[in-house]
């Protein structure tokens, strides 16, 4: 991940996975909030996207985790918590797997479970569509805010980073998420797990999440954020901060219990 950017100086470390619609300023509005003094985070950039759009490769998940291990040894964290959104959560999960011995702590916002997506052909299909089309990508928003806002918020989220994502990445990505599978892998990992979920996501749900990541991790514990969708950094940044802030600097404490269910209020 040779681009990246690092938002704080604190002990507590945090690399960031965007989702598919994400480069690496998706966590912005989130990270204006964040306690930059207990945490530092590195936020990755794929591939094909942003700053590393014209960078070259397979543009594959297991070629993100590589990239992402390189930043790690770059930045020289020992210990570190990994964070990603929706298709970013299933990345998070395999960087887990590749150090488990650095990764103590996993938060998945919204994300993928670590059996990655669905491989529907007419999915498949929508994703590739989506990768050239201005008005997929707010149909994907829409649909995954259960279509709460206006067509203009849509097009608006759509627009930040539109240009800046190569199609092929885009489609490739998604993809090879359908085609991903580590919930054998993840299994034996001893990371504390907090699976955040958006009240009204509808289709990364709170029964979906007790099925798949709360059933696969020894210590996971789950929490609904009021008020959210799929995009709880950008519907709700402050509770989101606050509850990945609060899980990380518990689990470096050693407290986390297991498959605890709470929700977090507006």
């Amino acid at each position: 991940m040779k681009s990246h950017k690092l938002v704080g100086t604190g002990p507590l470390k945090v690399l960031l996975f965007p989702g598919l619609l994400g480069t690496r300023d998706s966590f912005d509005d989130m990270l204006k909030y964040a306690d930059t003094d207990a945490f530092q985070y590195a936020v990755g950039e794929y591939r094909g996207y942003g700053q590393s759009r014209a960078e070259p490769g397979l543009m594959t998940l297991r070629e993100i985790v590589l990239d992402a291990v390189r930043t790690i040894e770059f930045l020289g964290w020992t210990e570190l918590a990994v964070v990603g959104h929706s298709l970013g959560a299933l990345v998070a999960q395999m960087v887990a797997v590749a150090m488990p011995q650095r990764v103590k702590t996993i938060v998945s916002i919204a994300g993928l479970s670590a059996r990655g997506a669905d491989a529907d052909m007419q999915r498949l299909a929508f994703m590739g569509e989506a990768a050239v089309s201005h008005e997929k990508r707010e149909t994907l928003f829409r649909k995954g805010t259960a279509d709460r806002y206006s067509v203009a918020a849509a097009r608006a989220v759509v627009a930040e980073s539109f240009d800046s994502i190569s199609p092929a990445a885009f489609e490739s990505y998604a993809r090879d998420a359908s085609a991903t599978d580590i919930s054998d892998e993840v299994r034996g990992l001893s990371a504390a797990v907090l699976a955040l979920i958006g009240e009204h996501d509808p289709n990364c749900t709170e029964r979906l999440a007790k099925e798949t990541t709360l059933s696969f991790f020894r210590k996971a514990e789950l929490e609904v954020i009021a008020g959210a969708g799929h995009y709880p950094m950008i519907e709700a940044p402050l509770q989101t901060v606050a509850a990945l802030e609060r899980f990380v600097a518990k689990a470096s404490q050693g407290s986390i219990g297991m498959e605890r269910s709470k929700h977090a209020t507006e």
